[in-house]
């Protein structure tokens, strides 16, 4: 009996996983009496349920409520179990330093989130007949460093973004700036004001933003991107989120974090920075973007992220 554990706070994720690995079973000839899939909803469920099953492959979200998940893999790593399950690590974040984290603290593979059928395929192609054969090493950490890029991740993003994405009509840049005609002066200057900003404040190379000292210039990146939004109806829920972010960041405080919660907040708050510059420049410098909404997804699913760390 292969045994498979599923930890995510948001149900539509451990849906599509659900659904992932049984259409995978099925592909493999394998029963629905041969494997289980049991879920968890946060890190705590996670380490209960691994004290009472010996499970083979745990897929763990970090950013969840109660028990984040990088603790649900420490905890897990050092119980004193039959066997030690394979521990798939999924998270938003796609940066170097993340990896190693995880990879530190004993996971055996390292997704991003939204993933698409085939990464949880070359997943479980790796590991299942290890499993099996019981040939499987603790050190046996799968790098996706070599392998192509996962073509069904924007298939899969837009099934998690569904209830979004059903109410905007695709729209390419050329169309969005047609109906706004009257701005044609102010918009290069507001971008020009941003540009500079982020030139002359922030250090995007670093692997994350130092909170410390970066609180205000955040604060005030987040509040000129959401005003400059503002301007266009398309874009409303898109500047609420920013504008929401920018009173989080306000409202932070960071004598409440540990050094690890504070690390992880400035890569998800880098990131989304990184998103809205190249998101702009496509749409309203470069204007080839073919679908005006196409960041949605990424930038609302990060600050999803930085909403519950907070």
């Amino acid at each position: 009996m292969i045994k498979f554990l599923v930890v995510d706070d948001v149900i539509a994720n451990v849906e599509i996983l659900e659904l992932i690995i049984e259409d995978y079973m099925d592909d493999k000839n394998i029963s629905e009496d041969d494997y289980t899939i049991e879920t968890g909803n946060n890190g705590q469920e996670a380490v209960v349920a691994v004290g009472v099953n010996d499970f083979d492959i745990i897929f763990l979200d970090i950013m969840m409520p109660v028990m984040n998940g990088l603790d649900a893999l420490r905890h897990i790593r050092k119980m004193n179990l039959t066997k030690q399950p394979v521990i798939i690590m999924a998270t938003a974040l796609g940066d170097q330093l993340t990896k190693e984290k995880e990879k530190s603290l004993g996971a055996n593979a390292f997704v991003v989130k939204p993933f698409g059928d085939a990464t949880i395929v070359k997943i479980l192609d790796h590991y299942l007949k290890k499993i099996i054969n019981e040939t499987i090493e603790d050190d046996d950490f799968f790098d996706f460093d070599d392998e192509e890029e996962d073509v069904s991740t924007i298939k899969n993003q837009n099934e998690i973004m569904d209830e979004f994405n059903k109410s905007h009509m695709k729209l390419t840049s050329e169309e969005l700036l047609s109906e706004y005609d009257y701005l044609k002066d102010e918009i290069p200057l507001d971008l020009e004001e941003i540009d500079c900003l982020i030139m002359n404040n922030f250090n995007l190379e670093e692997d994350t933003l130092n909170l410390e000292v970066m609180k205000g210039d955040i604060k005030e990146f987040f509040v000129m991107f959401s005003s400059f939004l503002h301007q266009f109806s398309e874009f409303d829920e898109l500047s609420n989120a920013i504008s929401s972010l920018a009173d989080l960041v306000e409202d932070l405080k960071l004598d409440k974090l540990n050094e690890e919660d504070k690390e992880m907040l400035g890569i998800y708050i880098k990131a989304i920075i990184m998103d809205l510059n190249d998101w702009k420049e496509h749409v309203f410098i470069l204007h080839d973007a073919g679908d005006v909404f196409y960041a949605n997804a990424s930038l609302f699913s990060s600050y999803i992220e930085v909403k519950k760390l907070l």
